[in-house]
Parts: C-alpha cells; structure tokens; sequence
C-alpha cells in the first residue's frame, strides 16, 4: 500500500483545517493498528498452518491465542483512549401532538358513506 502524497492545508479554508488535521491523525493511527492486527494474524496463521515442524504445541497455541486477544485489546484500548469523547445522543423534541387547547371550537361532522353494503 502506497502512502498518500501529502495534504497542501493552505488550499483547505482555515476553518476546516482542524477537522482535516483530525481526520487524517485518525487515518494514521487506523492504518497504524491495521498494520497491528495484520502482522498478529500472520503469525497466528503460521502458528496454526506452518510447517510441521514450526507447528506449536497445543498449550503453545493457545498461549499465542492469548497474546493475540491481548495485542487486540490492547490496540482497541489505546483507540479508545485517542477518540474523542463523541457527544450524547440528540433528544427528541417533547412536543404535546393531540391535544388542542380547550378554547378552540370544535366542529362535529359524520359522513354517511353511499353505500352500506
């Protein structure tokens, strides 16, 4: 995978600068973890699918297995830590649908259908 050519930021308007800063700090450390996870699960795959000779033992299998979740709860672990807090959900407006003010009129009309088949 190629690195992207740099970002020019002076053809980026000043108020949007910070998010595009933030956006692309967040891109590297994803790629970052990606590069994390992908050498992990190679070596798991060696681990499992090698040669017979470079093939571990069930008790050394699943110690890998435990340095892997550990490595990804790690990783999950540092991410969380670097987002930002994201903000509480929007509350739906109480709006009061239904019930009119008493002083209006109120008009009564019943329509009769054609037929009454």
């Amino acid at each position: 995978m190629s690195s992207a050519p740099p970002t020019d930021l002076s053809a980026i308007p000043e108020d949007q600068r910070d998010a595009v800063l933030a956006v692309l700090r967040e891109r590297d450390a994803l790629r970052d973890a990606n590069k994390r996870l992908e050498h992990l699960v190679a070596e798991l795959n060696q681990a499992v699918h090698g040669k017979r000779s470079e093939k571990l033992s069930e008790d050394e299998r699943q110690l890998a297995f435990e340095d892997l979740e550990t490595a990804v709860a790690e990783a999950e672990t540092q991410q969380d830590e670097q987002a930002p807090p994201q903000a509480l959900p929007r509350r739906a407006a109480r709006r009061n649908r239904g019930n009119l003010p008493k002083d209006l009129p109120r008009i009564e009309q019943v329509i009769d259908p054609d037929s009454l088949d």
